[in-house]
């Protein structure tokens, strides 16, 4: 059963779904993929930055206020934090499947990606991948 995710927060985490037809599953199976898991505490943040992207791309635009500062108001942390540790899982990614990384860029990618260029690539891997057919991992 899908719900209104109009409210953002605690919401995102009690629904099974991020979007539209999009299930939470996606994004944690994507970080998985990686080599990002739940031992590592970024997960969580990047998973909640990540979803907060899908829900409204324009976030990106002001990726400190409106991904990582309400990441961390969730969290109850600082977002330098987040941030911090969103770079772990990205390095982490970069470390296990740089080509998978590259390719769900759809570009190739010379060096290690930035928390926010990380953030933009899976959330539009997952949102293009979701218009027309389910979610299928290169």
């Amino acid at each position: 059963m899908k719900t209104d995710l109009s409210v953002i927060g605690s919401i995102i985490f009690l629904n099974l779904w991020i979007w539209e037809d999009i299930p939470m599953t996606a994004v944690q199976d994507i970080l998985r993929s990686l080599g990002i898991t739940r031992c590592y505490k970024g997960f969580k943040h990047t998973e909640y930055a990540i979803c907060l992207a899908i829900q409204d791309e324009s976030r990106l635009e002001a990726i400190t206020k409106e991904i990582y500062m309400e990441t961390a108001a969730h969290f109850e942390c600082n977002w330098t934090a987040v941030e911090r540790n969103i770079r772990t899982a990205v390095s982490r990614a970069w470390s296990v499947n740089p080509d998978l990384l590259c390719q769900m860029a759809g570009y190739p990618l010379e060096a290690e990606p930035t928390s926010s260029q990380f953030i933009e690539i899976i959330s539009s891997y997952i949102i293009r991948s979701h218009q027309s057919q389910p979610l299928v991992l290169p």
